[in-house]
C-alpha cells in the first residue's frame, strides 16, 4: 500500500462537516433493505454510513489499492456479508442487478473536476433502478477575482530566482494549468457569481460553457480565477469548499491563473467565461477587463506537455 494513498484518503475522512453531511444524505435518502453502489468508494466511508442506515447490501466499486482498505476494514466491522468489493473502474464494471441507490464522492475542487459528471452519469444509465436515488444530486460552480500570494507564488513557480534561466519559459505551461489552493475569504477581489447549477440526475452535455461578471470591489492585483462547488447531497444538505463559508469541508479550491498580474479597481468590470469539456478534463478561461482593453485567454491544453509520438496522433 502506497504511502500516497494512504495520506490521500486518511485526508478525505479529517474534512471537517463532509461525513456528518454525507450520513444526514444517507439518512434521508437510504432505506432500510436498499441495495448501495458506491462508486468510486475508496475505502468505503459513505457505502459504511449506508449500511449502518439499514442497506441491506452494498457493491462497493474502485480500481485503486484503496480497495483493500475498504474490504478489510468493513469484514472487520461485521459487514463482509452485506458487501460485494469490485477492484475496477466502474465504466469497466457490470453488475447483475440495479441498485436503489448510487453514491460518489468524485466532487473534486471545482466540482466536476474530478470525474463526478461523467461517472454518475454511467452509474445512472448502467446501474440504477428507474425510480433511484444519487448521492449527490445537483452542483452549483462559482468563481471570483483572485488576489493572493500563494497563487502569485505557484503560478510563477518555474520564474523563481532560484530556477535556472533555461527552465523559466515552462512557466507558459503552469500558467495554463489548473491549481489547487486553499483560498482566504481577503483573497477575493469580487463578490463570486454562481457559473451555473447542474442537475447530476439527468443527462447532461459533454461541453459546458458559463459567462458571468464580475465587479471588482478594491483596489488590487489581479493574479487569476478562484473556483468552487456548492453541492446538493439531499435535498436540502449542501457540501461546499467555499472560502466564504464557515461550513467549508476544506478541501481546496481551483485556481486558473492568468500569465501576468493586473491591476484593478473598485468597481472595474470583469468578464470571464469558463469551457470545460469534463471527462477529458480540459478547462478554458477568458477574462476581459473593459478598462484597460485587456483580455487575456488561456486553456490546460495549452497546459500539456506531449512527446513527439504523442503529437505524431
Amino acid at each position: 500500500m502506497s504511502i500516497s494513498i494512504l495520506d490521500e484518503h486518511v485526508g478525505y475522512l479529517a474534512l471537517p462537516h463532509r461525513l456528518d453531511l454525507y450520513r444526514a444524505a444517507v439518512a434521508k435518502l437510504v432505506g432500510r433493505g436498499d441495495h448501495v453502489i458506491d462508486v468510486g468508494c475508496g475505502t468505503a466511508v459513505l457505502g459504511l454510513l449506508c449500511l449502518e442506515a439499514g442497506a441491506s447490501r452494498v457493491d462497493a466499486i474502485d480500481s485503486t489499492a484503496a480497495i483493500e482498505l475498504a474490504r478489510q476494514s468493513l469484514t472487520q466491522a461485521g459487514h463482509a456479508q452485506k458487501c460485494n468489493f469490485i477492484r475496477a473502474s466502474s465504466f469497466q464494471t457490470t453488475l447483475a442487478e440495479r441498485a436503489d441507490v448510487i453514491i460518489c464522492d468524485h466532487v473534486g475542487h471545482f466540482g466536476f473536476d474530478y470525474g463526478l459528471i461523467e461517472v454518475l452519469a454511467d452509474a445512472r444509465q448502467r446501474f440504477l433502478k428507474p425510480a433511484g436515488q444519487i448521492i449527490p444530486g445537483r452542483l452549483k460552480l462559482f468563481v471570483s477575482a483572485v488576489e493572493s500570494r500563494d497563487a502569485r507564488d505557484k503560478a510563477n513557480a518555474w520564474r523563481n530566482p532560484g530556477i535556472p534561466g533555461e527552465f523559466h519559459w515552462i512557466h507558459e505551461y503552469s500558467v495554463n494549468s489548473k491549481h489547487v489552493l486553499n483560498l482566504r475569504r481577503e483573497e477575493l477581489l469580487a463578490d463570486p457569481a454562481e457559473l451555473c447549477c447542474i442537475d447530476l440526475r439527468i443527462d447532461n452535455p459533454e461541453f459546458f460553457s458559463w459567462s458571468v461578471t464580475l465587479t471588482v470591489d478594491r483596489d488590487g492585483v489581479l493574479h487569476g480565477l478562484g473556483g468552487w462547488f456548492e453541492c446538493e447531497l439531499a435535498d436540502g444538505i449542501w457540501m461546499t469548499n467555499s472560502p466564504l463559508s464557515d461550513r467549508s469541508i476544506g478541501r481546496g479550491n481551483a485556481f486558473l491563473p492568468i500569465a501576468e498580474p493586473l491591476p484593478v479597481r473598485a468597481r472595474d468590470r470583469l468578464d470571464v467565461t469558463i469551457m470545460a469539456r469534463p471527462a477529458s478534463g480540459m478547462i478554458a478561461w477568458t477574462l476581459n477587463h473593459p478598462a484597460t482593453g485587456k483580455r487575456v485567454r488561456h486553456s490546460t491544453w495549452q497546459g500539456e506537455v506531449f512527446d513527439p509520438v504523442q503529437l505524431a496522433f
